[in-house]
């Protein structure tokens, strides 16, 4: 699989040369009788002898990495290299959560909505809802987290077509040069290494953290059940001068309509004032006649209240495992990739000869 990358061909021709360079040192020197010249070629044909098994050592570990962070995804999707997997799997986490941001957006609104309703009397007046600004700070502040989160996905997945890009076309082939250079081989050790990180390693670690696709696929449903149901629904704007409306339209909210309910028994949690109301006893009833049971209880009360606690708790858990995935995993993952960048780079910007094998 290797083998496609553009990169690895340029660096194959690079370790060419310098063999070939390698050799016609070798044989100017002992020509001319310049035995410094021709050590030096020596010495540079074992160096180039390194970057060859680089280059097949590389090879061999970008096909291996390839299945394994195949292995570590359950819906494949890419071209199946380690940062091809990821940036498919942080693509379709960030559209799982710009969907539950749309969904949470209009719970806010309904939220602030049923909040801000006041029922007047002759004597007094009520804001059944009034301490609903408690759950309207908890979305506000989901909202936020995930536009947030949005960004850092962004972000990593911009990271991730850089690395895909770069990492084999420009950084290995670049280090392969430096490497050549007798006085660049520490940088070109360096650049190989940081290549070899950033494609194989940071994106694997990632890829070992599971997927939060799912959580967010549930969290959107249960949000969506939410903003969906028809007892929820905002009162039409011609209605609101009717505190008669109103109030039964919270009264069902409140927990008066079970799941079975028929339209015969549905006026015995009615405010006595609205038994009398035919219109408003018949929208009663067909919504009772039609409603199947809660999000927190199946075939219980519709309870509003209740249901909005069930969605901020489903929300702060998918929220958090994405969190893990768009976030910590990354800083582990480069963590990781420092330390082996640290490494390696020391390791291949040496003079590798006989004696650094016997040693390793």
């Amino acid at each position: 699989m290797a083998e496609q990358y553009v990169g690895m061909s340029i660096a194959v021709v690079i370790v060419a040369a310098s063999i070939a360079l390698a050799g016609i040192l070798i044989g100017v020197g002992r020509a001319f009788g310049y035995k410094r010249v021709e050590n030096f070629g020596v010495d540079e044909l074992a160096q180039s002898v390194i970057n060859a098994a680089i280059i097949g050592g590389l090879a061999s570990v970008i096909a291996l990495m390839s299945g394994i962070s195949s292995s570590l995804v359950t819906t494949q999707c890419g071209t199946g290299d380690a940062p091809a997997q990821l940036a498919c799997t942080l693509g379709g986490v960030k559209a799982a959560l710009f969907s539950l941001l749309q969904e949470t957006s209009r719970a806010a609104e309904l939220v602030g909505y049923y909040q801000s309703l006041k029922l007047d009397f002759v004597a007094f007046s009520i804001q059944p809802f009034m301490n609903l600004s408690g759950v309207a700070n908890i979305l506000a502040g989901q909202l936020f987290s995930m536009q947030l989160l949005l960004m850092l996905l962004e972000l990593n997945i911009q990271l991730l077509n850089f690395v895909a890009q770069n990492s084999l076309l420009l950084l290995l082939p670049v280090g392969l040069v430096l490497r050549t250079l007798f006085a660049t081989r520490k940088a070109g050790g360096f650049l190989i290494a940081l290549a070899i990180g950033l494609y194989i390693f940071y994106p694997a670690f990632v890829l070992v953290f599971p997927d939060p696709g799912p959580s967010l696929a549930n969290a959107t449903e249960v949000m969506a059940n939410f903003t969906s149901n028809s007892l929820y629904a905002t009162v039409p704007v011609i209605d609101l001068n009717s505190n008669y409306a109103i109030a039964g339209k919270l009264d069902l909210m409140s927990g008066r309509c079970a799941a079975g309910s028929s339209p015969g028994n549905s006026t015995a949690g009615l405010p006595g004032n609205m038994t009398g109301n035919s219109t408003n006893v018949s929208s009663a009833n067909s919504s009772c006649s039609n409603f199947t049971g809660g999000m927190a209880v199946p075939g219980g009360r519709a309870d509003f209240t209740g249901d909005l606690t069930l969605i901020a708790q489903s929300n702060s858990d998918s929220l958090a495992k994405v969190l893990l995935y768009s976030v910590l995993a990354p800083l582990l993952s480069l963590a990781v990739t420092i330390v082996f960048v640290n490494e390696a780079g020391k390791l291949l910007g040496s003079e590798i000869g006989l004696s650094s094998v016997i040693n390793i």
